[in-house]
């Protein structure tokens, strides 16, 4: 979304012959703060006009002064905004707005929602804002973050998504009923987008909780989609869900498509996946990329432009409207949560090189359900949204989750009966000692290599016996 502004802008830098001469420079702190500020304000605009004039609503309608459901009726611009609130500085309303949510938001209700909206603002703000809470002042959970009211609430979410995934294919349908699960004449026609995009969210939460249902499902849509690609390694931009034939064939990475692309690569770094690196080729995302990976100056120039043209362009009494279009600058009325998810926290974040995201590891926190796991630490991954996730995080909970199912399978074998095979002494005289070329003998659950009873001191692995 914030891409095509950007890509706006850069055109419009590097096509003008005025500014083309322009030679970029190095920006003082002084005016650094200054946009920090400007960004802030614009933040505070646009989001005190939506609890002014539109919540409980999903947006605001910034030329009317109202609201209005757009994606599933559960406050969407309030979830939407949480982790940018902590970015900004402002823990006191983090968890303000964090208490409110979990008191007022209910999943069990009634209305359509679009998955793929659904999952990157909804699942993927309260990921985020479930993994920055104790950063934010919040009170945790013994064992956070493997647990946590905001947690709880991105997995009800996520639940509630699950009945679009019962498809022949496993690609997923674009609309499901919260409360009735997929309407029966719901079209089967999904965007590529829309069946590529989960595999960051559904990947924390399993890993978070324990419950692998979330992963497996993202996962299967991921490889079914990429079944379907065609012999030059293209896919298109929508797909019958049913049937795993394409109904657009057109390929690109604008829309419909590219927050696909944008997952693979990142969810192969935040998971460590061979298998969804493979799947990748290409992306740049900001101008925040670009110059964090450059230093390049003109890319806060960029933000900078990006500023002044919002600002001018988009600023009405009650928030920030949509350009409807470019030419003439005709607003629609509308402020989507993305302006606050997305557009601010990036240009806030080009402009604040000290930020804690940015944090390289002199900073972090600990956690985990031995309070051994080293998170915060810096290396964040964003979903489509720009939602924040911690990978350390979902190592910590995966790590434990891992102990404890190997520790219960230990458990239940050792409450077995031993098989006639197992019996000390059967079958002894069939079996060879020699081991096949490359086999190993498999050593019994719970042994381990013992000393005898005169060893009595081991020092740096040494072992003394009483004939030492």
């Amino acid at each position: 979304m914030l891409t095509f502004l950007f890509s706006a802008v850069f055109c419009a830098t590097y096509l003008s012959p005025i500014v083309s001469n322009v030679k970029g420079r190095d920006f003082t702190e002084q005016e650094m703060s200054h946009y920090r500020d400007r960004i802030k304000s614009m933040f505070y605009h646009a989001y005190n006009s939506y609890l002014e004039n539109a919540y409980p609503y999903d947006e605001l309608r910034p030329l009317t002064c109202d609201g209005q459901d757009t994606w599933g009726s559960f406050s969407l611009t309030l979830i939407d905004a949480l982790d940018t609130l902590l970015i900004l500085g402002n823990h006191t309303e983090f968890q303000r707005v964090a208490t409110l949510l979990q008191d007022t938001v209910d999943f069990d209700s009634d209305v359509n929602a679009s998955v793929f909206e659904t999952n990157i603002r909804v699942v993927g703000g309260l990921l985020s804002a479930h993994l920055l809470s104790k950063r934010a002042g919040m009170e945790v959970e013994e064992g956070w973050p493997c647990s946590g009211p905001l947690l709880r609430m991105a997995e009800d979410a996520a639940r509630k998504l699950l009945p679009a995934f019962q498809t022949p294919t496993g690609m997923p349908y674009g609309t499901v009923n919260l409360l009735r699960g997929v309407n029966p004449s719901e079209t089967p026609v999904t965007c590529t987008a829309g069946v590529g995009t989960f595999i960051l969210e559904f990947s924390t939460l399993s890993r978070l909780t324990g419950d692998p249902v979330f992963e497996n499902v993202a996962r299967k849509a991921l490889r079914a989609l990429w079944r379907t690609r065609s012999d030059i390694g293209l896919v298109g931009n929508h797909i019958d869900v049913i049937t795993s034939k394409w109904v657009a064939q057109d390929a690109g990475i604008g829309a419909g498509v590219d927050s696909y692309f944008e997952y693979l690569v990142k969810g192969a770094i935040m998971l460590q996946d061979e298998e969804l690196l493979s799947m990748f080729h290409e992306l740049i995302e900001s101008a925040m990329y670009l110059y964090k990976a450059t230093g390049d100056p003109t890319f806060m120039q960029l933000g900078r432009d990006a500023i002044e043209s919002i600002d001018k362009i988009s600023r009405v009494n009650c928030g920030f409207a949509t350009v409807k279009d470019v030419r003439d600058h005709k607003l629609d009325n509308r402020m989507e949560s993305f302006f606050l998810a997305e557009t601010i926290k990036y240009l806030y974040l080009l402009f604040d090189p000290e930020n804690f995201l940015h944090n390289t590891g002199t900073e972090f926190e600990l956690g985990g359900l031995q309070g051994d796991c080293i998170l915060s630490a810096g290396g964040y991954v964003f979903n489509t949204e720009a939602h924040p996730l911690d990978p350390a995080a979902l190592h910590c909970c995966s790590r434990y989750q891992s102990e404890r199912e190997e520790l219960q399978d230990i458990l239940l074998s050792l409450s077995e009966p031993l098989r006639p095979e197992e019996t000390p002494g059967a079958g002894r005289s069939q079996e060879s000692i020699a081991l096949k070329p490359g086999e190993r003998r498999k050593a019994r659950v719970l042994s381990c290599p013992t000393q005898p009873f005169s060893a009595k001191l081991a020092v740096l692995g040494q072992v003394f016996s009483d004939n030492s």
